[in-house]
């Protein structure tokens, strides 16, 4: 029996990956589910015995703990699905920089907002990788979390397992291409991605065996990657994007990035600092606040507020037979805990520290790349040849993450406001602007970042 512990019983994450798990999966599976709120384990864990018996498997069994301490030893892997502090603490981490003129749509990976959730996140997992190296040392660990790099850097730095993060801009990129080039699937796309999670770039792409980028260059003739656009795009959590950024950045760099909107421009000080200007949008019943350039959204606390229920009725519907049961997702973190666990090579994108595989960016960093998953843990493949106009975009972040990890870990309020000051959010802002919102936003998460003594 292969034992999986589930940290984090999110409503959201856990009927989709732990499909993922029982379709990927032949041998029996036991699967921990493991929150502070008992209720959420366990109303995941007899989720988990109603999908497993119309999958038509035998032999699953699926617990609930509120203690890790009881759940983690013997484990083979462990997915991390959890932030602390939830919404009440987003909303301070997105309102708090605004008063400074930083509007940030997401607020989850980097800028002010990613600095404080990283700060609140960061304690927690070096706990974390502490009972992993002490009760489970061999467990592969799957990491779903944001602040995505900041995160998966604390595991790697303190503990031996192996340790990834795991997002779903791959195959989001995939079907952009997919998108721009009228492909009827994946198969003929070839891609090399790097950067850092969130602000991943296509360094090289290919079509069959054709240049992907001279094949856009003639598609797009004398006009502008604008021209090909299709509209907006749906991410894996439902969000929309219409691609302007995206475009714009192609036509500025020569290279694509990640086409998520909302998240990329959380990199550039252009897009969401200085005040940037405004409008409502109203689409599909909910207003949405949106930076007029690019037509950037933001995804608000109230309306995440307002469709966190639906989670659960979701789940209950599922129970019930009142909403159907989920099939295998496009996630791959399932394949990549049974590729280590059988020594069954597996390649696609990874978070891992930078061993290398993107020379020019800081060694120690957690940057994304292709990597291979196998008995030997998390390799991640060489990224050749990224353009230094490209690295000098990425290594700011690259940094800011790698200091802002390194001061939470060493208990060094000095470093972490190094880290503030030289994120781009802050670029417009004084350096006694800077050092006032670090003061407030540490004062907001003070129950959460006390430990560190900062």
């Amino acid at each position: 029996m292969i034992k999986i512990c589930v940290l984090g019983a999110s409503r959201l994450w856990s009927p989709e990956l732990v499909t993922d798990l029982m379709v990927v999966f032949r041998d029996p599976l036991d699967i921990c589910f493991v929150d502070l709120n008992y209720q959420s384990a366990a109303l995941c864990a007899e989720w988990g015995d109603v999908a497993s018996r119309k999958l038509g498997r035998k032999g699953d069994q699926f617990r609930a703990f509120t203690n890790r301490a009881k759940a983690l030893p013997g484990t083979d892997a462990v997915i991390i699905t959890l932030t602390s502090g939830g919404l009440a603490a987003l909303e301070h981490d997105l309102k708090i920089p605004e008063k400074y003129g930083i509007f940030a749509p997401v607020g989850s990976s980097t800028g002010p907002a990613g600095w404080a959730c990283a700060l609140r996140n960061i304690p927690v997992f070096r706990e974390f990788a502490e009972d992993f190296q002490r009760l489970c040392p061999s467990a592969f660990i799957a990491n779903y979390s944001n602040p995505m790099a900041a995160l998966t850097a604390t595991l790697q730095l303190c503990c031996n397992n192996p340790a990834v993060g795991l997002c779903h801009a791959y195959f989001e990129t995939k079907d952009f291409i997919q998108k721009i080039f009228n492909l009827p699937d994946w198969s003929s796309i070839s891609l090399s991605l790097a950067g850092v999670n969130h602000f991943t770039w296509l360094v090289d792409f290919k079509i069959g065996r054709e240049n992907g980028y001279a094949l856009l260059k003639q598609k797009i003739g004398a006009g502008s990657m604008r021209d090909l656009l299709f509209g907006e795009i749906t991410d894996e959590a439902g969000h929309t994007s219409k691609t302007n950024l995206c475009a714009e950045l192609y036509d500025t760099f020569g290279y694509l990035p990640y086409p998520a909107d909302r998240h990329i421009s959380e990199f550039l000080a252009f897009t969401i600092s200085g005040n940037p200007e405004r409008y409502t949008l109203n689409q599909n019943k909910h207003v949405f606040d949106t930076i007029r350039y690019c037509n950037i959204k933001r995804t608000s606390v109230e309306h995440r507020r307002a469709w966190m229920p639906g989670l659960d009725e979701r789940i209950k519907g599922m129970i019930q037979g009142k909403v159907a049961m989920l099939g295998k997702s496009r996630e791959t973190g399932a394949e990549m805990i049974h590729a280590y666990l059988y020594n069954r090579p597996f390649t696609d994108a990874v978070n891992v520290l930078n061993k290398g595989q993107i020379p020019e960016l800081p060694f120690n960093a957690c940057v994304e790349t292709l990597g291979t998953v196998d008995g030997f843990g998390v390799r991640p493949l060489l990224a050749q040849g990224m353009a230094p106009h490209l690295a000098e975009l990425l290594r700011p972040p690259a940094l800011v993450q790698q200091w802002t990890v390194d001061g939470a870990l060493k208990n060094d309020k000095a470093m972490l406001l190094q880290a503030l000051c030289h994120d781009p959010q802050c670029a417009q802002l004084k350096p006694h602007e800077v050092r006032q919102m670090a003061d407030e936003l540490l004062e907001a998460n003070k129950r959460f970042v006390q430990k560190n003594q900062l």
